[in-house]
């Protein structure tokens, strides 16, 4: 293999202890000492490295890579069969892998040498993927050929297809293929410097594992799931939290009993309780959701709503976040999450093709959230290579939990946690009581059938016909201005209305954080900008609308009854009208024009050259239909 004989190259020592007991039960894959592999012919400082544990034996577990020498590497997922890393500085280094076999431990090692060159192209990242998973890997240029185009080839390994979807060279998304046991694939990206003609490459590899594959009628059948583990491994649902919330061998609910909701376990959850519930595919996942909830859940109103849930589940294959009625669980995309680029690089970044649904339409609704005139929401270039601190997740981060802590409250809410038994199924007491969103339609339902039937085009995919494709910006704002939503989103679903409704509510009232709407123009073109959608009507604080108001007061009282909405409702600014005929860009600043009255300036976000604020946000779906079963 070719890429053993690399290994076998740069790997000036491997050593291999074992102890314990066991015989195996099949052929297996010898344990030699050097089984690790190592990718590239040249390492340098500021490369990026694989170092692959391949052994196709019975389940390796508790895998545990550690440094033993070298300049100090950040090894942000040390946990699986691949390390993937950048190398900070030239220099000898020196790792170990600790793994379980049969009822014996062992250790494997390997070292390299690192040069002083410092590449000018770098693809990344490098890891473990189960058979038939999403990929994506990006390449990282140097300032000099970022006018160039980079391309890939596979130069190792079973056949992948690359998705001719992609729009931009430096990332390769893909599929890798079914495999009958654990495989490595090898990509090669490639730049030209079109002054000079010199050709620049670099390697990647991947470990596709062969794995159990998806059950029959499981329900997950939509795609292989990434490998996820317990947070906590002395979590008292350790045995069970994986198989009943994100496994592609789950084919029916779990019984109450055997992962209750949060709230049967107590009513006054601590973090550490909540961390007890929370899954990952990589540790730094669970360490950033824990800092966050010390430092920025001062209300106690995360602990609060993620009483009704089972557990957390947070992925690298997660993209967008949900809830799912047949786990009782959020799962959340760590893009929410990621604080530095080593992070970031191990989130896959395949894109929601649901994003084009309705681009037949001649209008758009965008959204965002403000606070005192200024973005709160910023996009990070990931080709700089930045880092973030905690502040910087503060709001996105909230929002994204208001909303789907939102639906696990509405399926599974507070006045009906003491009915449920512990023989049931999550699924069905889920099931069991009507939702708190049936509630809202039959009191305060929407009226408006164009947004209804506009709503199944944009956000469901459903064709437009030719009375939808010729509504313009004008025909929308007259059907939603006069409607009782607070968002186009809640015209998706019942569950959506309360969603929207709930964390609009709440972002105002405890952070002062502010939602805009409006109806603009659908511009067309490659070089569109925030400064192309002229905004037709569009408005900030629309939940305090006089007639949209009493229906957040309706599902906040009853998803979170510790919070005093009754009371609170007053201090909701009123809704201001955004200026016709100018663009979204230019309705930011509503204080001058339309006289708002400014509170404290927000906590300065920090600064860096590859941070823009997010102009534009619209929404996709992401509530996964019930299982039949």
């Amino acid at each position: 293999m070719k890429l053993t004989q690399l290994a076998l190259l740069f790997a000036t020592t491997a050593t291999l202890y074992a102890c314990g007991g066991g015989s195996d039960s099949k052929p297996q894959d010898p344990i030699t000492g050097d089984n690790i592999i190592v990718n590239d012919t040249v390492i340098s400082k500021g490369s990026s490295v694989e170092l692959v544990l391949l052994l196709n034996r019975d389940e390796l577990s508790n895998i545990r890579w550690q440094q033993l020498s070298g300049p100090t590497a950040n090894l942000v997922h040390d946990e699986g069969k691949v390390l993937a890393f950048t190398v900070p500085d030239a220099g000898e280094y020196s790792f170990q892998v600790n793994f379980q076999s049969d009822g014996q431990s062992y250790q494997d090692s390997i070292s390299f040498t690192a040069t002083s060159d410092s590449p000018l192209l770098v693809a990344r990242l490098g890891h473990s993927v189960v058979e038939g998973g999403a990929v994506s890997l990006r390449a990282f240029v140097d300032n000099s050929l970022q006018q160039e185009e980079v391309s890939w080839q596979q130069t190792q390994g079973p056949n992948i297809s690359f998705d001719n979807r992609n729009e931009s060279s430096r990332v390769a998304i893909f599929n890798v293929p079914q495999v009958s046991q654990d495989t490595v694939i090898e990509l090669q990206a490639e730049v030209t410097d079109s002054a000079t003609g010199t050709t620049y490459t670099d390697t990647v590899s991947l470990l596709v594992e062969n794995t159990d594959g998806i059950a029959n009628n499981a329900y997950f059948d939509d795609a292989p799931l990434a490998k996820v583990f317990p947070y906590n491994s002395n979590s008292p649902y350790q045995a069970d939290l994986v198989d009943c919330v994100y496994s592609n061998q789950l084919t029916s609910s779990c019984q109450l009993s055997k992962l209750p909701l949060l709230a049967q376990d107590t009513l006054t959850p601590t973090i550490d309780d909540i961390m007890d519930r929370v899954v990952v595919s990589h540790r730094w996942m669970g360490d950033r959701f824990k800092e966050y909830l010390l430092a920025y859940d001062n209300f106690d109103d995360f602990k609060n709503l993620l009483r009704a849930t089972t557990a957390i589940v947070i992925s690298y294959d997660v993209r967008p976040s949900f809830y799912w009625t047949a786990t009782g669980a959020i799962y959340l995309d760590p893009n929410s999450l990621w604080l530095t680029p080593d992070e970031r690089d191990t989130i896959n970044e395949a894109p929601d093709y649901r994003a084009d649904f309705g681009s037949d339409l001649q209008f758009v609704i965008p959204w965002r959230y403000t606070k005192d005139n200024e973005y709160v929401s910023f996009y990070v270039d990931p080709n700089e290579r930045d880092s973030r601190p905690l502040l910087d997740i503060k709001y996105d981060l909230a929002d994204l939990l208001y909303h789907e802590l939102g639906h696990a409250n509405d399926f599974l809410s507070p006045a009906d946690w003491s009915s449920f038994s512990a023989s049931q199924r999550v699924l069905d007491a889920a099931n069991e009581n009507v939702e708190i969103s049936d509630r809202l339609d039959d009191l305060y339902p929407l009226l408006s059938q164009e947004m209804l039937g506009l709503a199944q085009v944009r956000f469901q995919g459903a064709s437009a016909n030719s009375i939808q494709r010729a509504y313009l910006p004008d025909d929308v704002a007259e059907f939603y201005k006069n409607d009782l939503a607070n968002d186009f989103y809640n015209y998706t679903t019942t569950r959506e209305d309360l969603a929207i409704l709930f964390e609009e509510t709440m972002m105002a009232l405890r952070y002062g954080v502010r939602r805009d709407t409006a109806v603009t123009n659908a511009p067309q073109g490659d070089d569109i900008t925030g400064e192309d959608y002229i905004v037709t009507w569009g408005q900030r604080g629309r939940v305090a609308v006089n007639d949209i108001l009493p229906r957040a007061i309706f599902v906040t009282e009853r998803l979170l009854p510790e919070f005093d909405i009754a009371n609170r409702a007053d201090d909701l600014l009123p809704p201001v009208l955004m200026t016709p005929g100018q663009s979204w860009i230019d309705n930011l600043d509503l204080t001058l024009a339309n006289g708002e009255q400014l509170r404290s300036r927000p906590e300065a976000f920090s600064g860096f050259s590859g941070k823009q604020p997010v102009v534009l946000q619209t929404y996709t779906p992401h509530l996964r239909p019930e299982p039949k079963q």
